[in-house]
């Protein structure tokens, strides 16, 4: 490479959107204002709107006619009987984890303590098939008799903060108010005075493998999935897709992770296809399979904007609330390959330190037509060329490249395990040229010159290294 191809491709990363620029801006206006504790209030007030009960409300308004209870008074008792799982209870009343609660949009961080209660924690052992012969029996995360994995989980019932949720959408309040008021039918909607909205959604269930406490801190190894509902494959076994695959190679690493000392977190997203239904899922099934030369990649997500009119419904930016209520800074192995989950994690704050892709021998033939077309519509792949790849990163445009990025990264303050000091750079000076005036003393016509490693000759301690190296390959 020129010295002019150099500086182009220098300049043009200079203009490409780094991490950073993911992150999400600072809520305004009302939603500045209107936050977690505000809505926390609200819920305790019975200022809100939708129905609590979500989407079980209205099974719940006909056992209550039938029982002759109000339950919606009956479930803002709290009973002697009540209790908090130690783990999440610890984690939720630590004021470093409350921290992170700043940007939460989507429900209520002190649900578990809430009249009535939004957040629910329990303990849980798993029997997974398929990972009784994989996961060694530690007798702490495994059970050494039967391949239980313990775990403490927590379920989460949405209660949405309109001002904030309008603003990452995108929208207007009124135009978040005028479609959630279209397709619920509720008034009460509407009213501007009730800035919480309880959908009639599913929430989300967290799987906690290791002691979720170990959270706060730093040095912690975290290792996550975040996984969007798929009754048909996840607990059916479908082969079309790729999603219980995904969730048990998850949930090996996960658990895997938490027996190196780690924790690991599994969070499971009431959206079943794309949170479009398994109705319109269906439909799509039958054109996939029965369009002229069956079902191909090309056509994967055409047939879903055809039926369904739009592609996904998910919006996964309102997906990190969970990870941020737990307090997660970092994740050092994401088991995702969707781009969109990605940036959402990045754009709430969270470092993604390594992504993890599904493996090759857990895709079934029939189960290429969908991972082909998502990675070509943009998800993560490490199908690369390795050779190439390190040609590439050994040349010294990408060298300084990393490099330049590292160092703005410790300006900014963002290394992961260093902080750099720029004032201390004089002693750093000093005392490299009081090293080099000791082992050259004859002046700087003496220090050899290409490898640094034979500035290092003339001292002792490295012969004496030279010497005990020799002396091993005898």
């Amino acid at each position: 490479m020129t010295e002019g191809e150099e500086k182009k491709e220098l300049e043009q990363e200079a203009q490409r959107p780094s991490r950073s620029k993911l992150k999400w801006p600072d809520f305004t206006g009302d939603a500045a204002t209107y936050d977690w504790k505000s809505v926390h209030q609200d819920l305790e007030d019975g200022l809100y709107s939708g129905c609590y009960g979500w989407d079980n409300a209205a099974y719940w308004g006909i056992a209550e006619q039938k029982a002759g209870i109000d339950l919606k008074e009956w479930y803002k008792q709290r009973t002697d009987a009540e209790y908090y799982l130690p783990q999440f209870q610890q984690l939720v009343d630590d004021p470093i984890t409350q921290e992170e609660w700043k940007g939460i949009f989507t429900f209520d961080p002190m649900g578990m303590y809430a009249h009535p209660p939004t957040i629910a924690a329990c303990k849980a052992r798993l029997d997974i098939e398929e990972l009784k012969e994989k996961l060694p029996r530690d007798g702490v995360i495994v059970s050494k008799e039967d391949g239980q994995i313990q775990t403490q989980k927590a379920a989460i019932c949405y209660a949405w903060n309109l001002p904030r949720l309008s603003q990452r959408l995108d929208l207007s309040q009124d135009e978040l108010r005028q479609a959630l008021y279209k397709f619920s039918g509720n008034p009460q909607v509407l009213d501007e005075t009730r800035q919480t909205y309880l959908p009639a959604v599913g929430g989300c269930t967290i799987y906690c493998f290791g002691d979720v406490r170990k959270l706060r801190d730093p040095k912690t190894e975290v290792a996550v999935r975040v996984h969007d509902e798929c009754i048909g494959s996840d607990v059916f076994g479908s082969d079309i897709c790729t999603c219980r695959p995904y969730l048990v190679f998850a949930l090996e690493q996960c658990i895997r992770c938490a027996q190196r000392g780690g924790v690991g977190l599994v969070i499971y997203y009431r959206k079943e296809g794309r949170s479009l239904g398994e109705v319109v899922k269906f439909r799509v099934y039958n054109a996939r399979e029965n369009q002229s030369g069956g079902d191909t990649t090309d056509q994967y997500f055409h047939h879903t904007e055809s039926i369904a009119g739009i592609r996904d419904a998910r919006f996964q930016v309102m997906m990190p609330d969970a990870l941020k209520w737990l307090g997660v800074k970092r994740i050092d192995w994401l088991c995702s390959m969707s781009n969109e989950k990605y940036e959402a994690i990045v754009g709430a704050g969270i470092k993604v330190m390594q992504r993890v892709t599904l493996p090759e021998d857990y895709v079934k033939e029939n189960m290429k037509v969908e991972i082909g077309a998502k990675i070509a519509s943009g998800y993560q792949t490490t199908e690369m060329d390795v050779a190439a790849l390190c040609d590439v990163n050994l040349s010294l445009s990408q060298i300084r490249k990393q490099c330049r990025r590292i160092y703005d990264l410790g300006v900014a303050g963002d290394l992961e395990h260093f902080d750099l000091h720029l004032e201390k750079l004089p002693d750093v000076v000093a005392f490299v040229k009081q090293v080099i005036g000791e082992a050259y003393p004859g002046g700087k016509d003496t220090v050899k010159p290409h490898s640094r490693v034979r500035h290092l000759e003339n001292i002792p301690a490295y012969q004496d290294f030279l010497r005990g190296m020799e002396d091993a390959s005898v």
